[in-house]
């Protein structure tokens, strides 16, 4: 009775007002107060007998299992302290002990004898895998452990309710309460600042340092200045949570920061993690800046678990010049080289004319200090065999495969990597893992996966290509290598690649190493005709633009051919399709032995690198690519439809 009158409180109110209603009516009308009378009260013994049935029903649950559990057996799981359900492997609930019906339902009814009722998004068969289940019914949070038992011959389990709300509580608000370090550098101040009065860069200054004070004090944070344009910041992962969530919005405010009612152009790296300490939370936080600033700067990195989750970073980069940088480098790249017996220089797969160009200027550079010196590549798969055919001119012997280069490496070889910094794309993964000593030189922005035990990482994601990076460092080394034109031409030719012909990424430093190829004799007409394609080609590449697709001003295509020279088809394609009106982006697929290739490029509007990223690739932001494999086209599609839907999603 209790039960019935706890459950069905609102149905009782309605029925007092009924009767209220009757007594009223009894004074005007006897037989119709009468009629009304006894309609209540059947309505009323009706609730009795359902909510009695019910009840009932849910009694027998409870006494399902009696006749199945002896009776030491039942009097040990009355007993127990703890809420206790027995249920079948198909999850039908038999049994439940009488804590179960006190805490767990609270006297609320079963709504079925289904268990999923009380393990929330876990099945059934859950169970037999997992020590403990984790589910909140009600308001509450409770810890389930299964215990496997046998009821005659059926196989069921005990599940243990262990209420831990309020542990959980605490548990959550330690982990929100956990402190994060977040180093914040402005990638540009020094470069914006120039032609500037004093006054007007203070002023400039002070107006960036208040927009992010002002954002950090919407979270509550620890913020003190290092040095210029530098700062240090300590949050709790409350307030991380809070920024992830609205996608560092600071990266938006300051890159739109105007002063006198002009556009200042000022980006931020921010680096964030925590760790055990303080110290090693700093620590990681500087690794996460240095992959935030070799990135191109303007976003922000998280490092968690060896784990890094990136926003922004869709602006072009900013240029830095540091031409003491440069010396420096140069210097020590030379040392290296004057220490070692021999010297290999190894680009990426499918080598193009800028890996190709820039592995030629520091061969040139080797040979010149008369080390011994080669360039490892596969000529049957790279892009670039007509400035080999040249360049073989002077270096007949300057060219060997990989499986050559193992043969003579050694401990005292010196390995120069350039064009790339992720050893996975090598173009002989082994030959680097030999290698005792190592240089990267190399300008796409940088992933996660980078080589990091080079003694020497020339990295700069603001260069147009690999062959300005290296036209600068034959410029500052202390002994000049003997440069000549066919040098000259082969990094001139992977400059000219890389800016689409001074068109895209080209800033001051490009056209200054440029004037210096052209004062070593590089020809233009020359090197044009290293970019020239065969009639075949050139048709090829129009039947793949012809059957594209546009995807959010995106340019998709595939291409089907069959050509020996389908990766440089492919890239072309890319190229033409961005003079396509309101195209910013452009994707060519290909397969290569089960493997699709994605081509992508941009004008700069769209950073396709990031896109490239989200597949597992990687590149520049106008200039990117990426390898899935064993997929089909369907799949490759579906998957590239869907990391620009990503790509955008972050905007």
């Amino acid at each position: 009775m209790l039960r019935f009158l706890k459950n069905n409180l609102v149905i009782l109110c309605v029925f007092a007002v009924c009767f209220i209603t009757c007594l009223i009516t009894f004074s005007y009308n006897e037989t119709v107060a009468l009629i009304e009378l006894a309609l209540f009260v059947v309505l009323l013994a009706l609730s009795f007998v359902t909510s009695a049935i019910s009840i009932s029903r849910s009694h027998e649950l409870v006494k399902t299992v009696s006749t199945a559990l002896d009776f030491s057996e039942s009097a040990k799981l009355s007993a127990f302290p703890l809420p206790v359900l027995v249920t079948t492997t198909e999850g039908k609930v038999l049994w439940f002990n009488s804590l179960f019906e006190s805490r767990v339902l609270d006297g609320v009814k079963l709504s079925s004898d289904d268990v999923g009722q009380f393990l929330g998004n876990h099945k059934v068969r859950d169970i037999a895998t997992h020590d403990k289940l984790y589910t909140d019914i009600a308001d509450r949070s409770y810890s389930v452990y299964p215990f496997p038992m046998q009821l005659r011959d059926e196989s069921c389990y005990a599940l243990v309710f262990s209420d831990e709300t309020q542990m959980r509580k605490v548990y959550y608000e330690y982990k929100l309460s956990r402190p994060s370090v977040m180093l914040i550098c402005i990638d540009n101040i020094d470069e914006l600042m120039q032609g500037y009065s004093d006054s007007d860069a203070n002023a400039m200054r002070s107006g960036a340092e208040q927009l992010i004070d002002n954002w950090l004090a919407e979270y509550g944070c620890v913020i003190r200045k290092l040095g210029d344009g530098r700062f240090l910041v300590i949050c709790e992962e409350r307030d991380l949570i809070g920024m992830t969530e609205r996608k560092f919005s600071i990266l938006d405010e300051i890159r739109s920061y105007s002063y006198d009612d002009k556009v200042v152009g000022i980006t931020l790296s921010i680096g964030i993690s925590s760790g055990t300490t303080l110290r090693e939370g700093e620590k990681n936080a500087r690794q996460a800046l240095d992959m935030a600033i070799g990135r191109g700067g303007d976003q922000a990195a998280i490092l968690k678990n060896d784990s890094y989750d990136f926003f922004g970073g869709m602006s072009k980069g900013i240029e830095k010049r540091s031409k003491a940088r440069t010396r420096i480098v140069a210097s020590a790249i030379q040392k290296l080289m004057e220490n070692s017996s021999d010297i290999l220089i190894m680009g990426h797969r499918f080598s193009d004319l800028d890996s190709v160009g820039s592995a030629i200027g520091m061969l040139c550079a080797a040979r010149s200090l008369g080390k011994p010196s080669h360039i490892v590549i596969n000529r049957k798969q790279s892009l670039a065999k007509s400035l080999i055919d040249m360049a073989e001119v002077k270096y007949p012997d300057g060219f060997i495969t990989a499986a050559e280069a193992e043969k003579i490496i050694s401990k005292d070889t010196l390995l120069v990597i350039v064009d790339t910094h992720r050893a996975e794309v090598l173009e002989s993964a082994e030959l680097y893992r030999l290698a005792k000593t190592v240089i990267v030189i190399d300008h796409h922005r940088k992933n996660v996966d980078f080589i990091n035990n080079s003694i020497v990482f020339q990295h700069d994601p603001s260069a147009s290509s690999a062959g300005e990076m290296v036209s600068e460092l034959l410029q500052y080394m202390p002994v000049k290598p003997v440069i000549t034109d066919c040098e000259a031409n082969a990094l001139l030719a992977g400059i000219m690649l890389d800016t689409r012909n001074f068109a895209l990424r080209a800033g001051v430093r490009t056209f200054e190493a440029a004037a210096f190829l052209r004062s070593k004799g590089a020809d233009t007409v020359k090197v044009r005709r290293l970019f020239m394609n065969k009639m075949e080609n050139f048709k090829l590449r129009n039947d793949v633009i012809d059957g594209a697709e546009v995807y959010r001003d995106c340019a998709i295509a595939y291409s089907d051919i069959n050509s020996p020279d389908i990766r440089t088809i492919s890239a072309q394609a890319a190229d033409e399709m961005l003079n396509i009106d309101s195209i910013k982006a452009s994707f060519v697929m290909f397969d290569t032995d089960g493997t699709m290739n994605i081509s992508a490029r941009s004008l700069g509007e769209i950073n396709v690198q990031v896109i490239m990223e989200i597949l597992g690739g990687g590149g520049h932001q106008t200039m990117a690519a990426a390898q899935l494999a064993g997929c089909d086209r369907e799949t490759a599609t579906t998957r590239l439809f869907a990391a620009v839907d990503e790509y955008y999603s972050k905007l």
